[in-house]
């Protein structure tokens, strides 16, 4: 077998744990699922009424994983008649509320698979054989399957176990292909026992390459020189590609702000903005140079931006869509904040999007110390430079600089 195959556990080739037992969830299992997940999915808590509304469609949607103390994970599957399978090629189909006309009924034997959500916190990951096992029955053993990197986890563990990235439909959707003989993925070969030669002959009739995977790097900007950096993402994409006036673009707002920084490769290749207020924070001026759209780098860092501000202790998030990515933001649990809220600015129509999460549960506090909070913005769990001040000796201020400074505390 060649070298991909080595470095790859394809799901396929994923055995069952003895530790766990799959079968569809129980009712009350669903929300006990939501409610676990959504500490590491915030859009959990959104979607779930679309959840309750599917999984009483089919039963078979939500997979509850029971280990020796009982329910630790779970997995959700739509399950795509070919109508959604089209729907999501064309990037017309709403996962965060599918449209039940989309979807094979239970006994009804699923076009393809799209993975909703997976729950498989820790060792529970061992469970991911029991899933495909699930699948592996007949009329679902053929059904090809799709999925978005909904955490950087995730999309580790798909660049592992064999997804590729669609080539023709939206960004962000990978594929898993199970099927099309003509086409053997490293999967197929494993299974059907097919010798290099045959194998070798095969792939040079039109296979996909192995994909070279790409270093993404997401950073809070600190210094002129990211500021630098910022400036030229959003100069290339908002003045050069949509021809932008520079007096709206650069608004005055940009050093009082937050910046996210994404790389690919080391490039850059996306920016975001965050700005505070009372209750909320809005998220803005995300920009991704053109050729770095296919990959999933903007879904990186609005992830990171989520987390960050999620860490300062904001639980709501407003942000404005432009026209057309809507969905996008759907991904972050974003739901347009009132009907007839669409406004144009810069030539461009957007819709206001709001979000509400959870409270984080390590928010950064008046209880979480000095040293804490004065570490650098998002790098609060290493010690920072003024920590390691500490070990010096504590110098007395001069008798001159307490008199200059007594009448500014009295």
């Amino acid at each position: 077998m060649d070298g991909h195959v080595s470095r790859q556990r394809p799901l396929d080739l994923l055995p069952p744990s003895r530790r766990f037992v799959l079968r569809p969830a129980e009712a009350h299992e669903v929300e006990r699922l939501v409610e676990a997940a959504a500490e590491d999915i915030p859009a959990m808590k959104v979607i779930a009424p679309a959840i309750e509304r599917v999984f009483s469609f089919n039963r078979e949607t939500i997979l509850a994983v029971i280990g020796s103390k009982g329910l630790v994970g779970g997995f959700a599957f739509l399950y795509l008649n070919q109508l959604g399978l089209e729907r999501l090629l064309e990037g017309a189909l709403s996962v965060a509320d599918p449209d039940l006309r989309y979807l094979a009924s239970q006994g009804e034997a699923p076009k393809a698979l799209y993975a909703w959500a997976m729950y498989l916190p820790g060792r529970v990951v061992g469970a991911m054989g029991n899933v495909m096992q699930f699948v592996q029955r007949p009329g679902f053993a053929d059904a090809d399957m799709y999925a978005r990197p909904g955490t950087l986890k995730g999309a580790s563990f798909m660049d592992r176990t064999g997804f590729v990235p669609v080539s023709q439909g939206p960004s962000e959707l990978f594929v898993y292909r199970r099927r099309n003989p003509s086409h053997p993925s490293p999967v197929h070969r494993q299974l059907a026992g097919l010798s290099q030669a045959v194998a070798g002959n095969m792939r040079s009739a039109d296979v996909d390459q192995p994909r070279v995977a790409r270093r993404m790097e997401v950073r809070v900007a600190r210094g002129s020189d990211d500021l630098l950096i910022v400036y030229a993402i959003r100069a290339a994409v908002f003045l050069a590609e949509q021809d932008c006036p520079y007096s709206e673009e650069f608004d005055g707002n940009d050093h009082c702000a937050t910046h996210f920084l994404g790389f690919v490769n080391g490039e850059p290749a996306c920016c975001l903005r965050a700005r505070y207020f009372g209750d909320f924070v809005k998220l803005e001026r995300l920009a991704v140079r053109k050729q770095f759209r296919k990959t999933r780098v903007s879904f990186d860092v609005v992830r990171t931006a989520v987390d960050h501000v999620r860490r300062k202790g904001f639980r709501r998030i407003y942000g404005h869509a432009r026209e057309g990515l809507e969905k996008f933001w759907a991904h972050f649990g974003a739901k347009p904040l009132a009907p007839g809220r669409d406004f144009v600015f810069s030539d461009y129509k957007y819709t206001e999007m709001f979000a509400e999460y959870e409270s984080s549960a390590d928010a950064i506090t008046l209880d979480s110390g000095p040293y804490v909070i004065v570490r650098p913005e998002g790098d609060w769990d290493r010690p920072g430079v003024l920590e390691s001040s500490a070990e010096r000796a504590v110098r007395q201020p001069g008798t001159n600089t307490v008199r200059q400074l007594r009448p500014a505390v009295a």
